[in-house]
């Protein structure tokens, strides 16, 4: 079950195209659109969920199925909702991805944090006016490195369904927890870090060498916290490592799960 990060024009097919075309043979693979993402219901209020918020509604999900002990990949903020469901509901998960896992990685705590955080104040500001179709699908062009018709598709059926509902509105008026990244690393300091000792399902770091926004080290560290771990750092990648390097991600997680 693959959990997409957050930002407009975002969910499960977005993200994870290449998982469910590239995996279905041997998995079942699920990608879920979470709470105001994609066709899952937005709130009645138009406020944004944060990734804690969305993680009742992941385990309410996989209940709803039926399942039990999953292989549970998580993307950026998808990361948080994973890593919590896994710490929370030890008997839903048995083996846990996660990739380019910013929303949980660890600050240094010093002059080193400023130039992640200055990248991503530059990646996830939505204070501009609305792209139109065309731009959105250029950025998405420019900005991964393994484009392509699939990702295009879903793309534009993204776009076209979340203007529709009025998205975008919703990451203009972030709350400040969500923009400011000092008070954003707060959730997983509190609800993420005191519980990664004793996580018990076994777990898959993937991480980009080239991802300003969450830098090499800081998946380093975030594996060293996590017992029973294997990271795996790889070149020539974004942020959406598992869309640019989509072949060697998927074959990790055959070797994983």
């Amino acid at each position: 079950m693959c959990l997409h990060g957050a930002g407009p024009f975002v969910d499960g097919r977005v993200s994870f195209v290449r998982q469910l075309n590239g995996l279905s043979d041997q998995f079942r693979v699920i990608a879920v659109d979470q709470l105001h993402f994609g066709g899952t219901d937005y709130p009645a209020d138009r406020k944004y969920i944060n990734r804690l918020g969305r993680v009742d509604h992941v385990i309410g999900f996989i209940e709803a199925l039926g399942l039990k002990q999953i292989t549970l990949v998580g993307h950026s903020e998808g990361s948080f909702v994973a890593a919590r469901v896994a710490i929370v509901r030890p008997d839903l998960v048995s083996k846990l991805v996660l990739l380019t896992a910013n929303s949980v990685s660890p600050p240094f705590g010093d002059d080193r944090d400023e130039a992640w955080m200055q990248a991503c104040r530059q990646s996830y500001n939505y204070s501009d006016p609305m792209p139109s179709e065309e731009e959105c699908i250029a950025e998405w062009r420019s900005s991964t490195r393994a484009f392509g018709q699939d990702l295009e598709s879903a793309i534009q059926k993204a776009y076209r369904r979340d203007v529709a509902r009025g998205q975008y509105e919703i990451f203009r008026n972030l709350p400040e927890e969500e923009i400011d990244m000092r008070l954003y690393v707060v959730l997983q300091q509190k609800y993420i870090f005191p519980y990664l000792d004793g996580l018990r399902a076994k777990t898959l770091i993937v991480w980009s060498k080239n991802d300003s926004t969450v830098t090499a080290d800081q998946g380093l560290r975030l594996a060293k916290l996590i017992r029973n771990s294997d990271f795996h750092l790889l070149n020539n990648a974004g942020h959406g490592v598992h869309r640019d390097r989509s072949e060697t991600v998927n074959e990790l997680i055959r070797w994983h799960g």
